[in-house]
């Protein structure tokens, strides 16, 4: 019997492919050879297996990627390294296919309000993890103590996510390392605004 870590993994690969809308069970059961039977042993429905992925693979990735931030000598240079580390790994799939998250905010944000939620989970993780680097950049006086963090968070969460929805669009890597750049660019400038 596949496992369901089998099923989690194809549904993660399909949502990045087509989408939430256009993955269906019959998909997941073309992709990993198994029967409905199996899929159903696991999950009840789509929106469980999505759900599974949300909090099984995509929240763990923003985790591990963003979750140190916070404890570098320089939060600031550490946010500017987990771009760069996203951009060196993944920047080709993320031109092609866009990031997890976003596509499924997209998608899902006025359609499905429970894949809604959790997605709003995982954002605002993020959003803590980079309000946390910057608090301590602050004390750290690596960043002006006068910037709203809260602000300076979203910005940087809606930059990032914005820079790889225009690159997916124009299928263009080069793009997105531009965006990413001036991402970079406002990162490292946080200490001279006022």
């Amino acid at each position: 019997m596949l496992k369901r870590e089998e099923i989690i993994d194809a549904a993660y690969a399909l949502l990045l492919e087509r989408g939430y809308e256009d993955m269906g069970i019959q998909d997941i059961i073309d992709r990993i050879n198994a029967t409905k039977g199996c899929i159903y042993y696991h999950f009840k429905s789509k929106q469980d297996i999505a759900v599974a992925v949300i909090n099984e693979v995509i929240k763990p990735a923003y985790i591990n990627n963003w979750g140190g931030i916070y404890n570098a000598e320089d939060p600031v240079s550490a946010i500017i390294k987990v771009i760069d580390d996203i951009y060196n790994k993944n920047g080709k799939k993320l031109a092609k296919n866009g990031c997890p998250v976003g596509n499924l905010m997209l998608e899902l944000s006025a359609k499905n309000e429970i894949l809604s939620k959790y997605i709003n989970e995982v954002i605002d993780l993020w959003r803590h993890f980079i309000e946390k680097a910057l608090k301590k950049a602050i004390l750290k006086k690596i960043v002006n103590k006068n910037i709203n963090i809260k602000s300076a968070a979203n910005f940087i969460i809606g930059s990032f996510e914005g820079c790889i929805m225009l690159s997916k669009s124009s299928q263009s890597e080069e793009l997105l390392e531009e965006c990413f750049l001036n991402i970079k660019s406002y990162l490292k400038n946080l200490n001279k605004l006022n």
